[in-house]
Order: C-alpha cells, then structure tokens, then sequence
C-alpha cells in the first residue's frame, strides 16, 4: 500500500510538471514563431509613410532597430557623470554572514539596501540619414533589456572589537556593501518587438503588442533575440520530455507490479484448488476407507450385523453367518458359543 501511494506521488508529480513544462514549451514556441513572422524594420525616412499606408495606420507586431536618443534631460551617472543614459539603475546590496545553529557555521546573505531605477522618455532614431524618431513606451516593462554596467563596487566591513563581539552576540556579521550602477546610455543600437502605429499627433510609438505577444527591448539583434527564445523553448521541451519519460516509466512499473502481484494471486489461488482437491480426494478415501472397514469381511456388500462370542469379533452379516461352513470366527477361528446381533450389543 505504501509503495502503492509512492507510486501514485511519482506520477501525479510526474505528470503535473510534464504539463506545466509542456504549457510552458508551448507558449515559448508561440513566441517564437512571433518573433520569427514579425517583419525587421529599421527606424528610417521610409517609416511614416509605411505606416499611414496600412489600414488602422499600424502593425501588430514589428522588429524595430534605431538608435537611442533621449526625448528630454538626459540622466548622467552618479559615478561617471560624463555619461548620459535615458534608464538608469542604482543599487547598494549588504553582505553579511548569518550563524547557522543546526549546522553550527556561518552562511553568506544578501540584503538590498537600496534599490532604484529611473527611467525618461526616449526615442529610436535612424541609424544613417534623417527620419521621424519613434518614441518607446513603457520600457521598464519590457523583456530582454540588458543595461551597461558601468559601476561595480566592493566595500569591505571593518569593525573594532566590541563590534565583533556584538556580531558574535546577535550572530550576524556584516562583510561589505556592493554597490551597482547600471545605464541604458545614450547612442546604443536598441531593437524593440512591439506594436509599431501612429498616435492621434502623429507620432510613431512602439508599446506593448495588444495580443499575447511578448514585448521586448534588447541590446542585440532580432537574430541574437530570436536564438535567446529558442533556446529558453528547448529547455522547456527537454524538461518536458524528461518528467514525461520519468512519467510513463513509473506507469509500466506500477503496470508490472500489479500484473505480477495478479499472476502470484493466480497462483496462490490455483495451489489452494489444488490442496482442496487433494483434501477432498483424501477425504472420500477415508470414507471409502470407513465404510469398507464396516462391510461384511465376507461379502463384501451387506454391512457386519453379528457378535461372535466368546472372542468378540464383528465381521459378518447375518446372511453370511448363516452360510459359515463351521460354526467358527471367519477371523480367529475361534470355537463359536453363541451369536449375537450387533444392535443388541
């Protein structure tokens, strides 16, 4: 029974993660086969008037390349102020060591001190040539965008000795603080995959597409994106069929268990038939046994009716005493003296 229920968690679980990697496949490929169908534009001259020639003046879904270019006051870096950027991200994280009681050593945790992201409006322009800027929208929300790291530091803790004994004390021991800066700078090539259309003031935006497509902004080419989303679909697929394979094996071997316990029920029950033909066949010999030991040793047929004094012997039916040759015991010899009826005895 307890093998019965571990079988039954292995394959519930089993098959659980194999749909859930399975969905998770399926709606990776769906975004791939997008990303794959969507047309690779560059922002140009040429853009506006593609644009205004479509019905509704936009398109679904469009991999867009251009060139970063603030719409307002740029952000500069706190660290190197001489670069401007349109996102810019802060972050001071403390590392410190955490006394373990169950296993009585020290383990490294993080704990984010500070943690800020500023963002401006900003546009795609043109690579070459001149043409109409396409304004990003909502890019805090959009896969793929990777930022520059242009500031990485490591500050060691350094206490004196009656800070290490209130470590010790509380059993929390700091190491350092690192601190991030991260920027999305100015002058980058940025493709985005989005809605491309044209707003009431005629300005071209890309945002979020309105169907289940992902939106995504990358430092990297529509090729290099396309690679990265095949790549997270493979290992899905592979997780898949993995818990599938692990699936299906502990159905064939539950299968095979209870086929066996079935055949070794089959047995178990063909060896009691077997053993109860054997009593009942050694039964009706007994009683066969009985009642020939209670025949007449004669005749064989009529059942003993007669005592035969003085030796006690009952061993003839009242017809074959009367046929006896001698007035003698059939089984002693024994001079008879008289006879008596065995139901009188």
């Amino acid at each position: 029974m307890e093998l019965l229920t571990l079988d039954t968690v292995w394959g519930g679980s089993s098959l659980a993660l194999t749909s859930l990697f399975y969905y998770l496949y399926r709606k990776q490929l769906a975004t791939v086969r997008r990303i794959q169908d969507a047309p690779k534009m560059q922002v140009d001259g040429n853009l506006r008037s593609t644009l205004e020639s479509l019905h509704g003046q936009e398109i679904s879904y469009v991999a867009l390349e251009g060139v970063v270019e603030a719409a307002g006051t740029v952000l500069s870096s706190h660290n190197k102020p001489h670069l401007q950027a349109v996102i810019r991200s802060h972050q001071v994280v403390e590392h410190c060591l955490i006394w373990n009681s169950l296993t009585r050593s020290w383990s490294e945790c993080e704990r984010v001190l500070h943690n800020s992201v500023n963002a401006i409006p900003f546009h795609l322009c043109p690579l070459e040539g001149a043409g109409d800027p396409v304004l990003i929208c909502d890019p805090l929300n959009a896969s793929g965008l990777a930022l520059q790291t242009i500031h990485e530091q490591f500050q060691a803790s350094s206490a004196g000795l009656g800070e290490l004994m209130g470590h010790y004390l509380t059993g929390e021991k700091p190491t350092g603080l690192l601190e991030t800066e991260e920027i999305l700078p100015v002058g980058v090539i940025l493709t985005g995959l989005g809605r491309l259309s044209l707003d009431n003031q005629g300005v071209m935006i890309l945002q979020p597409p309105q169907n289940a497509s992902e939106y995504f902004l990358s430092l990297v080419g529509h090729e290099e994106i396309l690679e990265q989303q095949e790549s997270i679909a493979y290992v899905w697929r592979n997780a898949a069929l993995f818990f599938g394979t692990l699936g299906a094996a502990v159905f064939c071997f539950t299968l095979y268990r209870a086929f066996r316990k079935y055949k070794e029920k089959q047995k178990q029950q063909e060896e009691e038939r077997r053993w109860d033909n054997i009593s009942e066949e050694e039964q009706s010999t007994e009683d066969m046994s009985g009642a020939s030991d209670r025949m007449c040793v004669v005749c064989l047929s009529q059942p003993r009716e007669c005592v035969f004094l003085p030796c006690g012997h009952v061993c003839c039916c009242f017809t074959c005493y009367q046929s006896l040759p001698t007035f003698s015991c059939p089984i002693c010899r024994c001079q008879l003296e008289r006879v008596v009826p065995l139901h009188q005895f």
